[in-house]
């Protein structure tokens, strides 16, 4: 027809038929498809699902998808306040994906919602009653994470020890019920053994994490060299940190870096810290220059990159510091405040 679109590749014509086909369903000429609202956007994706006309599919499954949307565009309050709704008594109250998936973002975000999310995963946890081993394994892993972060807020000692106890058995249950093979519940279970000076079952469980791994993942090889660094084994840890750094990319390297000059701090290595925290500092100008320009994709990945830049300029002034060089402590100060004008970290280190 006059005036109509020509595709001009492959790609084009995929998402003009996609177009067509959504165009249908919302007329109610096709029936409604899922597959169809294929997107790399998750806010366009989730307007398209609040452009269905009602009826088009269910509201729980509307409610449900557009909160996974919100979530994974980082609009954690959105996502909540629609699983909230889907929760209520005249929606589903014992939606277990939802109950979930409330518990999960509650966990992540303790900070802003001042809600572990226990609550949520009980209820999961209760109406699954061992009808699903998959969503079951994920039931008790949330109530240990969630029960971990309770545990903070007990006011007694008593109270407390009680919330780390049922984390760890939940966690442990959850890592039986995943026959040791999810590096995610390894990885929570070691480090809730490590937060209650366990260290004997924490730096087992981390060298699981590693083993089944294959080493690829940097959080298992940086909780490996911290357990055994609590220890008190720091050769042994610098050494977990260069075999990671033999096997890691130099733009995953930021991490293990700053944790191997500090152990090399707590070893009285100073000069050799200071040479650590420079090959950081050269290897985080690279990540700078190259997220520096690119558009708001690349935000979040730049502001991870600026904030580590001013934490190990604080590092290495304290270490000027114990060396009462002045000068070279005060210059690491000025880079830090060209980056970030306010931080209590380096008004402390001024005073």
């Amino acid at each position: 027809m006059d005036g109509s679109f020509v595709p001009r590749n492959n790609i084009e014509e995929a998402i003009l038929l996609l177009m067509i086909l959504l165009r249908k369903v919302t007329l109610n000429r096709i029936e409604w498809d899922p597959s169809i609202l294929v997107s790399g956007d998750l806010m366009i994706l989730a307007n398209q699902l609040e452009e269905l006309l009602p009826g088009t599919i269910h509201r729980k499954e509307r409610f449900y998808a557009l909160a996974l949307c919100y979530y994974g565009a980082g609009k954690n309050v959105e996502a909540l306040d629609l699983l909230r709704k889907l929760l209520s008594n005249r929606e589903d109250p014992r939606h277990v994906p939802s109950l979930l998936m409330d518990s999960k973002i509650c966990c992540e975000n303790f900070s802003v919602t001042k809600d572990p999310g226990v609550s949520f995963a009980r209820m999961a946890l209760e109406n699954l009653d061992g009808k699903c081993n998959q969503l079951e394994n994920m039931a008790n892993f949330l109530l240990g994470v969630t029960l971990s972060a309770y545990s903070k807020l007990a006011i007694s000692d008593a109270e407390r020890a009680k919330r780390q106890s049922e984390a760890l058995h939940t966690l442990e249950t959850a890592c039986k019920l995943s026959r040791m093979e999810d590096p995610v519940v390894l990885y929570h279970l070691s480090l809730e053994y490590a937060e209650q000076r366990k260290l004997d079952a924490a730096l087992h469980y981390a060298k699981c994490i590693v083993k089944l791994e294959v080493g690829s993942n940097v959080k298992g090889w940086l909780l490996l060299s911290r357990v055994l660094s609590a220890q008190k084994r720091f050769l042994d840890a610098e050494s977990i940190i260069n075999a990671a750094l033999d096997q890691t990319g130099k733009w995953d390297q930021g991490d293990l870096l700053r944790t191997k000059a500090k152990l090399q701090i707590a070893q009285g290595q100073l000069k050799s810290a200071i040479e650590t925290y420079t090959q950081l500092l050269a290897v985080l100008q690279v990540h700078s220059k190259s997220f520096g320009s690119r558009n708001k994709l690349f935000k979040d990945k730049r502001d991870q990159i600026r904030n580590l830049e001013v934490e190990v300029w604080h590092d290495l002034a304290y270490v000027y510091i114990s060396l009462s060089q002045w000068r070279d402590a005060e210059a690491c100060l000025s880079k830090s405040r060209a980056i970030k004008l306010y931080s209590s970290t380096r008004c402390y280190a001024i005073g």
